[in-house]
């Protein structure tokens, strides 16, 4: 009855009438539900049940699970089951096999599990089960072999005393890669009693204490050790006998110490995979590497590795195709034989000289030469590498152009050779499939006449801090045909107008058109561009290395890409990596020579988080639309021309962090300080002086606390009444006055004495003016 449509509601019980039915399989019947389980006490024949796949929710209902004593095989994996495992998990004496892996079981394993003691084969992968690290429910199981147990829960034993157990069982496979909620747990003292492990992967356990190397001693017939993020210390210590049957190792993303020993090869014979990254290991890379005929798989990178690469590493004999020596003090130059190497990551090392010609004449895929100290030219058979899908060659001191056939290889997606020193222009991709390209940080100085073809499946192109002259509007003619995400031309010499082709690109995230010669208007079609990605989700994928599009091979993988882009916001550059990177958006017309007034069509870019206008020659009054911008985090618009007041309703704008529109001739009250406007300062308003109002000291209103002054009342503050005092003045003069004449008309001789003084003064003055006169007369005819 596997991947049947069943029509209605199956019950166990309807079985109830083949009482010798030995085998059940119902696999991906999706109209099964739990009810099926509450009479399955009654096939007490049953010896292999299957129900995988089919859906189901819910509890495991607590059915008579105990009578199934002839069980031996039970398949509840891929379902829906939630909670913990019935009590009535009992008893099934005959199990050998039990599979319950993805779905949601829960809580520890009790006497339910203790009970199946004919257990051989435990799988659990991908539930919410909590593991004691001593293992102690297993106590009793003699038969256990194979213990699948990935992605659940590893806990700290309750009573530690439990761990000093002996186990009866003898495990072939213990795979149990997990999560702990403990910093430090103790090594499981069960495992040092076993010795049948071909495989064991406890990795993520965060265990305490040196690399257990008596595991290798103790178990010869081991074939893989994963351990990797264990928190081991400690050198690595290889046995004296050689593991024929050792194929893989991981110990990476642990605190390894020492240096890796030179016999290695000699011991590990037939290893095909060794992972050793993220460590604290010293010293050479042995030379025993190139005698390893078997070993596909290196990687060494995170480390303290120094001194040069041996140069039979992947020579005659050797079948390496994966090498990672990423993020060491390696040196010396690049060698030159790859054999069938597909993937090589050598960056952020010290490796010097040129990239030899021989070294690009290979099978590879992925090539990572980045942050190196490499000189000299791209050499011309580059194009020879027909299968490469990614090279990263930034960070170097490179020179010249680009080869043309570079940037056609067939199944390239990904370029990156920025920050070197490559001159020229820019070649064309009409005939490429590349998906990201970064050529920021050159000495690049013009751009092909074709850029881009209609079947480009384009998402990133930056061409940042270049010297490239002329008009964008080609390009942006091109672009319109792509599905381009982000594009970054800051730091160029691009003049002319913005290009009402800018706004054919829908698909565009981040914009960044700053520091160039732009003149003209904004384009107001810019505002009803959507600036904003309906399908975060995909892109997030798209900047983790999966491309889907028609040109990009049905959706490729594009390995070890984590796409990454510089973007000038809040005051600083930040560096946006993959999925913060599919959420993102922002425009950036700074430092440029743009003027006409703002479109308040940019209003409408409501998911928009970064606008920067700044340092341009922009006039008019800022739109009031911007209230709109509900997600703006940073808004700079200073450093212009603008005019009239700030809109009041820009303190709407709950999300913003920073906002400055210093430096620009706006007038009248400040936005209320409220909600976001509270934390700005006044240098985001400074170099406007007709400006006034918190959190600025010039106040719009200075008077607004004194009492109103009438014209008839200007100076009701002083302390003399100005009426008063003219009528007291005048009535004081008169008076006077009055008692001189009534003094010298009634007395005689004061009368005599005042006419005789007043007719002395008058001859005084007329002698002297006389003698004045007579003077100037005799001076002049001189």
């Amino acid at each position: 009855m596997k991947s049947n449509k069943i029509i209605g509601t199956i019950n166990a019980g309807d079985f109830r009438d083949l009482s010798n039915l030995e085998q059940l399989t119902l696999d991906n019947n999706y109209d099964l539900d739990n009810e099926f389980f509450r009479n399955i006490g009654e096939l007490t024949s049953l010896k292999v049940l299957s129900v995988f796949g089919c859906g189901i929710n819910d509890t495991l209902p607590p059915a008579d699970w105990f009578k199934l004593k002839n069980l031996e095989e039970l398949d509840l994996s891929q379902n829906q089951f939630e909670g913990s495992l019935p009590s009535s998990f009992l008893n099934m004496t005959s199990l050998r096999k039990l599979e319950l892996s993805r779905n949601k079981f829960s809580g520890q394993f009790d006497s339910n599990i203790a009970s199946l003691t004919s257990l051989e084969y435990f799988g659990f992968k991908d539930n919410q089960f909590e593991v004691p690290v001593s293992f102690t429910p297993f106590a009793n199981h003699s038969n256990l072999k194979f213990i699948y147990g990935e992605g659940n829960k590893v806990i700290l034993d309750l009573q530690p005393s439990l761990q000093t157990w002996i186990p009866q069982f003898q495990l072939q496979v213990l795979s149990l890669p997990s999560i702990t909620n403990t910093d430090s747990l103790p090594l499981p003292r069960f495992l040092l009693y076993q010795n049948n492990l071909t495989s064991l992967d406890f990795s993520s356990w965060r265990l305490e204490g040196t690399f257990p190397h008596w595991l290798f001693n103790n178990n010869t017939k081991l074939t893989e050790l994963l351990v990797r993020n264990c928190s081991f210390t400690g050198d690595i210590l290889l046995p004296l006998h050689p593991l024929t049957n050792m194929r893989r190792i991981d110990v990476s993303n642990n605190n390894i110490t020492g240096q890796i020993p030179s016999n290695i090869s000699s011991i590990l014979p037939n290893l095909q995979f060794l992972n050793l990254s993220i460590n604290h290991i010293q010293g050479s890379i042995p030379v025993g590497f190139g005698q390893m005929s078997l070993l596909d798989t290196l990687d060494l990178s995170d480390n303290y590795l120094s001194g040069e690469i041996p140069k039979n590493i992947s020579g005659d004999g050797s079948v390496l195709k994966y090498l990672k020596l990423s993020h060491n003090k390696l040196d010396g130059p690049i060698f030159p034989n790859l054999k069938y190497l597909e993937e090589l990551y050598l960056d952020d090392n010290s490796f010097y000289g040129s990239i030899p010609s021989s070294f690009l004449d290979s099978s590879l895929i992925y090539l990572d030469l980045s942050y190196n100290n490499l000189v000299g030219k791209l050499p011309s058979v580059v194009g020879n590498l027909s299968y490469l899908r990614t090279l990263s060659l930034s960070n170097n001191h490179l020179e010249g152009s680009i080869p043309t056939r570079l940037v056609e290889l067939e199944y390239l997606s990904y370029l990156d050779i920025s920050v070197n020193n490559l001159t020229g222009s820019v070649p064309s991709f009409v005939n490429a499939s590349v998906n990201y390209i970064h050529l920021n940080n050159n000495r690049l100085s013009g751009l092909s006449k074709r850029m881009f073809s209609k079947r480009s499946f384009l998402m990133m192109l930056d061409l940042s801090y270049n010297e490239i002259i002329g008009s964008i509007q080609d390009m942006m003619q091109d672009l319109s045909h792509t599905r381009l995400n982000i594009l970054l031309l800051k730091g160029n010499r691009f003049t002319g107008h913005l290009p009402v082709q800018l706004c054919q690109l829908v698909d565009l995230n981040i914009l960044d058109l700053s520091y160039n010669n732009f003149f003209g208007p904004i384009p107001n079609c810019l505002g009803k561009m959507p600036f904003e990605n309906d399908d975060p989700d995909s892109l997030r994928g798209a900047f983790n290395g999966f491309i889907h599009g028609e040109n990009a091979h049905s959706g490729v993988l594009v390995r070890n890409i984590n796409e990454e882009a510089n973007f000038t916001t809040k005051e600083r550059s930040y560096t946006y990596t993959s999925s913060i990177l599919a959420y993102m958006s922002g425009i950036d017309l700074s430092k440029n020579k743009l003027n006409g007034s703002i479109p308040f069509e940019l209003g409408n870019l409501t998911r928009l988080r970064a606008l920067n206008l700044s340092h341009n020659d922009l006039i008019g009054q800022i739109p009031t639309t911007f209230s709109n911008l509900i997600h703006v985090e940073s808004l700079d618009l200073s450093f212009n021309m603008l005019s009239g007041q700030i809109p009041p309703q820009l303190n709407q704008l709950s999300s913003l962090a920073v906002f400055s529109v210093a430096h620009n001739n706006l007038s009248g009250d400040t936005p209320e300080q409220k909600g976001q406007f509270i934390t700005f300062d006044e240098r985001s308003y400074e170099g406007n002086s007709l400006l006034c109002g918190p959190p600025l000291l010039k106040s719009c209103h200075p008077y607004a606390q004194s009492p109103t002054i009438s014209p008839n009342d200007e100076d009701n503050d002083s302390p003399v009444d100005m009426h008063a005092f003219v009528v007291s003045f005048g009535v004081a003069y008169i008076s006077i006055l009055l008692v001189i004449f009534a003094t010298l008309y009634v007395n005689p001789y004061w009368r005599r004495s005042w006419f005789s003084s007043m007719e002395l003064i008058i001859l005084s003055c007329y002698y002297f003016m006389q003698d004045s006169w007579r003077r100037f007369s005799n001076s002049r005819n001189l």
